[in-house]
């Protein structure tokens, strides 16, 4: 009986750590020559730690938990961080403000960048920040091998990016923005609250090259069109009041979408950017449209005609029947309807002792 609730416990245990390790993503304890020289998990109340002035920006993205490798290969190092984050649109943003310039993005099912002595990859919602100068381009996507990926409906990411325009982009400096900190970060010139971070709003920079200058253009989404209308005039009120002191910067909508052109040296180096924004607003009519057959008097029409249809069907029938009992009468020599037989009836004399 010992033994057999024995097997039983290490049965569930096994069971218990291959589902606990299908669920969750670890960096490869080695690959291709690579051994792991250290290990050290990284839970919230050690961030800092890790993280540095990074801290409150890995929070704004979603930060959940973390670890840290030292690998070493013959006389070479290698350290990689891998960071989750609460879903895929949290990593996206990590992602992206993570790339440095001089990073140039590789093909594959993953989204990676990576220049001399760094690589930086996402998948679902953890993102490998590795850093060695040994680290081959061929060898760095093992490190994925034991990180799961998300499913197509589970793999959301944001759309924003999409719409920066495309033309003389600087790469890598698109960067996906879900809060003030990473606002504050990149020094843009705007204010949290013109933004409206509270409000649910999310936004993407991108630096640009035109006419040998460098200028930046921020687009921020809302939820409704009403919510971006009352952005930009609390952004065109906040501009008015401060007057020449403040750097020109442009602003315009497009439905549920603000766009502002920074360090723009003229109007028209800014108007070109913005008719470069690939976003047009679609309004989609969801709600049921009534129809006929919604109208109360129409129901009631109907239910008269159903009524006086029935009454002349009984009424044709019952002329029909009646007219055929009088003619079987006057021209057949026997009895059809009206039969002794047929018109007996049977009494119960139940008044009788």
């Amino acid at each position: 009986m010992t033994a057999r609730l024995g097997r039983r416990h290490i049965f569930c245990l096994s069971l218990f750590l291959l589902f606990a390790r299908l669920g969750h993503a670890n960096l490869p304890a080695s690959f291709n020559g690579w051994q792991t020289k250290s290990f050290r998990p990284i839970p919230a109340s050690l961030l800092e730690q890790f993280a540095g002035d990074d801290t409150l920006l890995l929070h704004e993205y979603g930060f959940v938990s973390g670890q840290r490798r030292e690998y070493t290969r013959d006389d070479s190092t290698l350290s990689v961080t891998l960071w989750q984050m609460r879903d895929a649109t949290g990593s996206y943003g990590l992602y992206t403000f993570s790339q440095e310039p001089g990073m140039e993005e590789r093909d594959g099912e993953d989204s990676m960048m990576e220049r001399q002595g760094r690589w930086l990859a996402r998948r679902g919602p953890y993102v490998i920040d590795a850093r060695g100068e040994s680290l081959g381009s061929d060898e760095a996507p093992m490190l994925l091998s034991e990180i799961p990926p998300l499913t197509s409906r589970q793999e959301i990411l944001p759309l924003l990016a999409e719409y920066l325009p495309e033309d003389n982009v600087v790469p890598a400096s698109t960067k996906f923005l879900m809060g003030p900190v990473g606002l504050d970060r990149l020094a843009i010139g705007l204010s949290a609250a013109v933004i409206g971070f509270d409000l649910g709003a999310e936004a993407a920079v991108a630096q640009y090259r035109t006419g040998g200058s460098a200028l930046r253009v921020l687009l921020v989404s809302y939820a409704t069109p009403q919510l971006a209308a009352r952005q930009l005039r609390s952004f065109e009120d906040g501009a008015f009041a401060a007057g020449a002191d403040r750097p020109k910067i442009y602003a315009r909508r497009k439905g549920s979408l603000l766009a502002f052109i920074l360090d723009a040296p003229q109007e028209a180096v800014a108007e070109g950017l913005f008719d470069g924004i690939r976003y047009e607003s679609v309004i989609t009519w969801n709600e049921r449209a009534p129809n006929p057959k919604d109208n109360v008097g129409n129901l009631l029409l109907a239910a008269f005609l159903l009524t006086g249809f029935c009454l002349l069907v009984t009424l044709v029938a019952g002329i029909s029947f009646g007219g055929l009992r009088y003619l079987a009468k006057k021209f057949l020599p026997w009895a059809v309807f009206d039969r002794p037989s047929a018109m007996e009836i049977i009494r119960l004399n139940i008044s009788d002792k």
